[in-house]
């Protein structure tokens, strides 16, 4: 399978985010800072436009901060629990697929996981530098992690975040050297903070530009972490947004913008994402390609009215934002 792991340094294997197109060239992500922002103005800037940016200052006051450093507080406070580990990269888009690959690489992912005591998974993080990962653990009731759920939050400006409509609240990614190949979200905004160690992210607007070049790569190869753009000239072109999360960052990462991760170290590291709710008009704005074609899963589902509705919500939306900014003065518009 082509999805196996190296051992040599992250800064030349062959899943290394340096392999993307056009790396060297990668834009910026916008910065600003937790301590000096509020959450309207956040919201009107980022959230409404659908807009990422990296949040410094953001969880610095967790106290997950200053505790996750040491991996044995985390065994002390922690059930034995059995949890999810992988130690290969998987592909996250298996479902947009050909037939053909779909089906081999779930074969390949059946492969990839296993369960392993989360007390036993702490201990192997401190041996050999080979990637490990525990995705996506939650503090719920009876989870390995569930006694650390005060070691969590919100964000200065937003200490409340909200109900989210699909993910948990908070939910913990624990790994060394880890990767994760390009996805996107289809439901809930999140801030992917940054707790113990630092990542890169690269990230691709939900356009029909970054369709277009992926799509093919997706259908064909099934996993985007080192595209042969001989085979597929269409990447060529793409232009990725660069950030690197430090600890006590948080990167937010809006509703389908395409996003791969990657730590920086071999060393043990922690992230967690909190969620909380897409507004609708972002939800239901069809000029994303991946809108699109995740709303129309439901048209025939009991969820067609709330499609529906989103749709034309997010029309009337962007018509009546339109209309503001025609007659707003250019110097007074936010």
């Amino acid at each position: 399978m082509p999805l196996t792991a190296e051992s040599d340094h992250p800064a030349t294997k062959f899943w290394s985010l340096s392999r993307f197109p056009n790396h060297p060239q990668a834009g910026a992500v916008e910065v600003i800072d937790a301590l000096a922002i509020s959450k309207e103005e956040f919201t009107r800037r980022y959230v409404n436009r659908n807009r990422p940016c990296l949040v410094k200052n953001a969880v610095r006051h967790w106290p997950a901060f200053h505790k996750w450093q040491r991996l044995d507080y985390l065994k002390a406070h922690s059930r034995n629990s059995a949890v999810v580990v992988r130690s290969q990269i998987v592909s996250e888009v298996i479902g947009w697929s050909n037939p053909q690959v779909k089906a081999e690489l779930t074969e390949y992912a059946k492969t990839v996981y296993r369960e392993v005591p989360f007390h036993q998974f702490l201990d192997d993080l401190s041996v050999g530098d080979s990637p490990l990962v525990a995705d996506s653990c939650r503090f719920s009731e009876g989870s390995a992690i569930e006694q650390m759920k005060e070691d969590v939050g919100g964000l200065p400006f937003m200490p409340q975040l909200g109900k989210s409509r699909h993910y948990p609240p908070h939910r913990s990614f624990l790994y060394r050297n880890s990767y994760t190949d390009w996805h996107f979200h289809v439901v809930d905004e999140t801030f992917m903070a940054q707790v113990v160690g630092a990542k890169e992210v690269l990230l691709l607007p939900p356009d029909e530009a970054s369709w277009r070049a992926l799509r093919p790569v997706i259908e064909q190869a099934g996993y985007l972490y080192d595209i042969d753009t001989g085979r597929f000239p269409g990447t060529r072109a793409l232009r990725a947004l660069r950030t690197v999360v430090e600890p006590g960052d948080a990167l937010y990462i809006p509703v389908y913008w395409w996003h791969a991760v990657q730590s920086l170290d071999d060393e043990f590291g922690a992230t967690v994402a909190a969620t909380f709710p897409t507004p609708l008009h972002v939800s239901g704005n069809i000029s994303s390609p991946i809108a699109r074609r995740v709303l129309r899963t439901y048209l025939f589902s009991r969820f067609a009215p709330l499609v529906f509705g989103a749709v034309l919500y997010s029309l009337a939306y962007r018509l009546l934002d339109k209309f503001i900014g025609a007659v707003t003065p250019r110097d007074v518009r936010p």
